[in-house]
């Protein structure tokens, strides 16, 4: 019989040989194992709740349906998970992912995509959404979003809390601005008690037809709405438009830099917007000769061409961003690691600190195949990192809670 004193040693020698898991390394699985998985998104509701969601199929006919759970910031983990039924049959997308979130009001919003190809868009789908009073017990019927013979198309759509406690959204259309000959038209509209999405508005046009657009409010209640733009035919940098008043107007679209990509296709890869309470900072994704890879900048209201962009990583893809109150920059993002003569994607947290230097975490196991996480602030000490990972073909929603 082994005494107390041994135990302990060989308690101590496995603290000291990394027998015992850190609790940091701890990778924890969010969705069915038994299904595939994929399109992580985390929404930041009334009172900082943070809501997971993924979509997931429900048996062998590869049907999917939308699903969440919300964070619970006390025990640091998500709680029971909840169906939207009325998205049953949707559309899982890597980069036009659904999106559920709260408005000011209490009322959970889950948006979604059917697709509906024909013979002109092969590509083509529809935008929906469904509310929720009784927080996810019952869901209203899937109402479509644009109600428009005209529209053959939305996507790529992306959805946050506004400072007047209703829910903007932005999405791609396939109408086209007067004059317009060239990729989709970028439209907002906002919530309205008891009357869903109301006053949709194109805010831009020529815009790149299969990248994730970014609406963001930032410190100073100010909407921001990246996306790439087409100009020139072909060349496809990032831009934005801003409200001051709360989406009720927009500015014209100013671009966020000059990389000057000449590209004729989709990158699939849009721009992740964050603040502090001194800058807005951008993270975008460019193949461009002058400089391919992940680059990083702070905006200012007096110079919107990059001067300084910096230089994340070569290989890495599809950035996600949050600024710490101290003004660090949290990238999260896929990038090719070699694992003895194999190659596996791997997520990357890379930070960026306010003096230029930066540091990077591993996050993902090791010989495994991970992408589009995505990132959002627990504290100033934490960060809840989201991502697909794929083994064995199978794809399942995982996540870690990281120090900072």
């Amino acid at each position: 019989m082994r005494t107390i004193k041994s135990i302990l040693l060989i308690a101590f020698i496995f603290v000291l040989t990394g027998f015992v898991e850190n609790e940091e390394d701890k990778l924890y699985v969010v969705s069915n194992s038994n299904f595939n998985a994929m399109g992580p998104y985390i929404s930041r509701g009334i009172n900082q709740e943070l809501i997971l969601n993924w979509t997931e199929e429900i048996d062998t006919s590869k049907t999917s349906i939308l699903k969440y759970k919300v964070f619970d910031a006390k025990k640091q983990q998500f709680g029971k998970e909840i169906i939207v039924t009325s998205s049953k049959g949707l559309q899982s997308h890597h980069e036009s992912m659904p999106k559920v979130t709260r408005a000011a009001d209490g009322v959970l919003y889950a948006v979604f995509r059917f697709t509906t190809p024909n013979s002109k868009r092969r590509f083509a789908g529809s935008i929906y959404y469904s509310v929720s009073k009784d927080n996810g017990v019952t869901w209203s019927k899937k109402k479509k979003l644009v109600d428009d013979e005209q529209a053959q198309s939305q996507s790529f759509y992306d959805l946050t809390l506004l400072p007047d406690g209703e829910l903007g959204l932005t999405w791609l259309d396939s109408r086209k601005m007067e004059k317009d000959k060239d990729g989709s038209t970028l439209y907002f509209a906002k919530t309205n008690p008891n009357l869903g999405f109301v006053d949709e508005t194109p805010i831009a046009g020529s815009t790149c037809q299969c990248c994730r657009t970014d609406i963001y409010v930032d410190n100073d209640d100010k909407i921001h709405v990246a996306f790439r733009n087409i100009s020139n035919g072909s060349i496809r940098d990032m831009y934005q438009v801003v409200s001051k008043n709360n989406g009720i107007s927009f500015s014209l679209p100013e671009p966020l830099g000059s990389d000057n990509w000449k590209i004729d296709g989709c990158p699939h890869t849009g721009p992740s917007l964050g603040s502090s309470e001194k800058d807005v900072s951008v993270a975008w994704f460019t193949g461009a000769e002058s400089g391919a890879g992940i680059f990083y900048e702070k905006l200012s209201d007096n110079s919107s061409l990059f001067n300084n962009k910096q230089l994340i990583t070569e290989s890495g893809r599809h950035p996600q961003m949050v600024i710490s109150n101290d003004g660090t920059a949290n990238i999260v993002y896929e990038d090719f690691i070699m694992e003895g003569d194999k190659t596996y994607t791997s997520i990357i947290l890379h930070s960026v600190f306010n003096d230029g230097s930066t540091t990077k975490k591993k996050l993902s196991m090791p010989k495994t195949n991970n992408d589009h996480a995505v990132i959002a602030k627990l504290n100033d000490l934490q960060v809840i990192v989201v991502w697909t990972n794929i083994e064995e073909g199978q794809s399942k929603i995982v996540y870690k809670v990281v120090n900072l």
